[in-house]
């Protein structure tokens, strides 16, 4: 999922931080446009946000299908695009999306989610606006933001969803987050959490091998140990009633666990591949097809009651539970509220959320009044904190854009006696007026039948800012996304892509790419390069080609080369070089290049033998080459990728072309190049080490690359 906030106007800042998307999405105060519910405790399913400038595009805030659209002001039009209630305007213009979209697979089948953008009181929809029934992708205008209560510059914006897509969205759709048991697999992004039971022990120093007397235990609490990657691993330790214990950092931890996996595999190599630890260290469990030990030891220093510099804990023990961010854990915020059953109207009576805004009451014993109590929860809705945690609810209750149900859901308006209405609409006159401006704003009859199927008109409500924040952690593209990100490449090539993407993803996820679009960028950039936009899993060439590039050359044929311009157009001269020169330099070089690759006779100490060069020609997407790199890749999976026919699996099996090139950018520590930014130098540097094996060397093909990032990081920055 790819996603963005409905306004871009940090034009300095390629990509948002969590900070950003609030800065482009002010408002949600309280009595003008606050999540979930009025100041009269009415739901409200959306935010009121301002825009940056009157002159500032409202954007699509992902890839989907317009469903619905009402025009804003019309030129020659008196008075369209304005409702006036109560003496203020309210711009009348309207844009819903339906997103499809991925989070995730199980297997071979993908997570796909349906959710739901509501952008009302447009003053002005853009001309290019496709119609209903169109695509729409991420970025494009919607139109212009307009007037709110007489205030201008001012949209709503609703995220919904239905029952079963919160359910693929969520892993769930009622209740906290099970923690007897792992989260979900088919999903995972943004932090790991990992669930550490009461009275675990813990020890001063790394075990190895089977551990001593622990120094301790974690306490009378259950604790949950957070994983961040990103450059530095941070790992966080709250109580389970969300009460910080402290913090470790594992300095550079993102581009060590490579390393690591590798070091923790030589220390247990039954039953075990340096790939298994990787995953366990990088997702607290394995996820992949290669094998760990059974309840291998995870140890990370981590922080616990009474050591918060830290202390070692194995995070892999028997009672251990693993989660991430996909799981929308309760002890970070998370609640779905659902209790509000009893009517169909828009006055909130969930007792849950009335309990979230009471003050504990009776301390001195005396009971508050109704009224007294509607004050208080006045009072608290204001809370900053309250604010806070109401922003991660999830609430489930009807839709206010459905015009037959307006008189009947605003009913409760002309009671009197409510605390919460203190001034009710008792005239008809008044109440009508009030209803008719309402059905103004409605569209709900006007949508396609299978979007009115898919949410009925009691569906799930997001904090529009909450919901694009959480998702970004994603990066798990969809069709339609990975179609638009290569967007450059030739059709077969896009073809060829999509057959892939399952396997990309998972990959992308698996070695910390994913979560970064500037990673992303730079790696599809350079993949799409090398392999002719996923048209090439293999590296072409005779018998003759891979032999002399890669195992042995003669002088004559050297000299061959260079008379025919093969040596030329391969770039293998040197400036000013002659046919003799060439024809004398040229077999030494190929035979210290076959030697650093351990192909061929002159490497047979190694395994090395003949037709090396081409059994080890380059192959995956970022073509592995030689033995030396196949036996690499090999032992790291814990498979034979050597012996014939092995190598061949490099590029005839997908997961496997995709898996080799995550395991070449790890192993070089490219995402520490790639995140340096995105400047024509860092392309350039993170090209040579893929191409050239050194980023301080210039890649063959440089402009090309260079222009493949352009395109790529266009489509998945926030640049407008």
């Amino acid at each position: 999922m790819i996603i963005s906030p409905p306004f871009l106007s940090l034009r300095d800042i390629p990509v948002y931080d969590d900070q950003c998307v609030k800065s482009v999405m002010p408002g949600g105060i309280v009595g003008s446009g606050a999540f979930p519910v009025s100041q009269a405790m009415a739901w409200h399913g959306g935010l009121h946000i301002h825009a940056p400038t009157s002159d500032e595009p409202v954007r699509a805030i992902a890839d989907g299908t317009v469903i619905f659209r009402r025009d804003g002001f019309v030129a020659g039009r008196p008075g369209s695009g304005n409702a006036r209630y109560d003496n203020e305007d309210h711009s009348t213009g309207c844009v819903v999306i339906r997103h499809t979209t991925e989070i995730g697979a199980q297997g071979t089948a993908p997570v796909t989610v349906v959710y739901y953008s509501i952008t009302q009181h447009l003053r002005q929809l853009d001309g290019s606006l496709p119609a209903v029934g169109s695509p729409i992708r991420r970025k494009d205008r919607l139109g212009l933001a307009g007037t709110i209560h007489g205030q201008s510059d001012r949209i709503h914006l609703e995220i919904v969803a239905g029952d079963a897509d919160v359910q693929s969205l969520m892993g769930r759709n009622s209740g906290n987050l099970d923690t007897s048991r792992n989260g979900r697999s088919d999903a995972v992004f943004g932090k790991m959490y990992v669930l550490i039971p009461a009275k675990s022990p813990y020890y001063s120093a790394q075990p190895v091998g089977a551990p001593a007397a622990p120094a301790g235990d974690t306490g009378s609490d259950d604790l949950f140990i957070s994983i961040q990657y990103a450059g530095n691993a941070e790992l966080v330790t709250v109580k389970v009633t969300g009460e910080r214990v402290g913090q470790v950092l594992e300095v550079n931890g993102a581009y060590s666990i490579y390393a690591e996996a590798a070091a923790r595999h030589k220390q247990a190599t039954a039953g075990s591949s340096p790939s298994g630890w990787y995953e366990l260290l990088r997702f607290g469990r394995n996820l992949g097809p290669d094998p760990v030990p059974t309840h291998a030891p995870h140890w990370r220093k981590v922080a616990v009651p009474g050591q918060t510099s830290g202390a070692w804990v194995d995070l892999n023990a028997g009672n251990t539970r693993k989660f991430s961010d996909a799981d929308f854990p309760h002890w970070i915020g998370w609640r779905l509220i659902d209790d509000d059953v009893t009517d169909e109207d828009s006055r909130c009576d969930s007792a849950i959320l009335h309990a979230m805004l009471s003050s504990p009451q009776g301390v001195d014993g005396t009971t508050l009044t109704p009224a007294q109590k509607a004050a208080d929860r006045a009072r608290n809705l204001c809370r900053s904190d309250i604010q806070e945690t109401l922003a991660k609810t999830i609430c489930k209750f009807p839709t206010e854009w459905a015009k037959d149900e307006v008189r009947a859901r605003w009913a409760w308006t002309r009671s009197r006696g409510n605390p919460l209405m203190p001034y009710p609409l008792e005239d008809e006159t008044d109440f009508t007026e009030m209803t008719e401006f309402a059905q103004k704003l409605c569209f709900w009859e006007e949508l396609p039948a299978e979007d009115k199927a898919r949410l009925t008109t009691r569906h799930w409500h997001f904090h529009p800012g909450e919901f694009i924040n959480h998702f970004r952690k994603s990066g798990w593209l969809s069709p339609q996304e990975m179609a638009g990100v290569i967007a450059a490449a030739p059709a077969d090539g896009r073809v060829r892509a999509e057959a892939l993407r399952l396997e990309m993803n998972l990959m992308l996820r698996k070695y910390l790419i994913a979560h970064s679009r500037l990673l992303q960028a730079h790696f599809l950039a350079q993949v799409g390069h090398e392999t002719g936009w996923w048209r090439f899993r293999e590296e072409f060439g005779n018998d003759r080609y891979f032999r002399t590039m890669y195992e042995v050359i003669t002088p004559a044929e050297a000299a061959q080369d260079h008379n025919s311009g093969l040596a030329q157009r391969l770039n293998l001269v040197q400036r000013g070089e002659t046919a003799p020169t060439y024809a004398a330099r040229r077999p030494g070089a190929v035979a210290a290049k076959a030697q650093g690759m351990d192909n061929g006779v002159a490497s047979a100490a190694a395994g090395g033998m003949a037709g090396d060069g081409p059994r080890f020609r380059g192959r995956g997407f970022l073509q592995i080459t030689g033995r030396r790199n196949y036996a690499s890749y090999g032992a790291f999976r814990g498979h034979d990728f050597v012996s014939d026919p092995n190598p061949r699996l490099l590029a005839s099996n997908d997961f496997n072309a995709c898996d080799a090139s995550g395991f070449f950018w790890a192993r070089e520590r490219a995402s520490a190049e790639a995140s340096a930014g995105f400047a024509p130098v860092n392309v350039t540097r993170v090209g040579g080490i893929v191409n050239r094996g050194s980023a301080s060397r210039v890649p063959l093909e440089d402009r090309e690359r260079q222009l493949a990032f352009t395109g790529i990081w266009g489509r998945l920055n926030d640049a407008p």
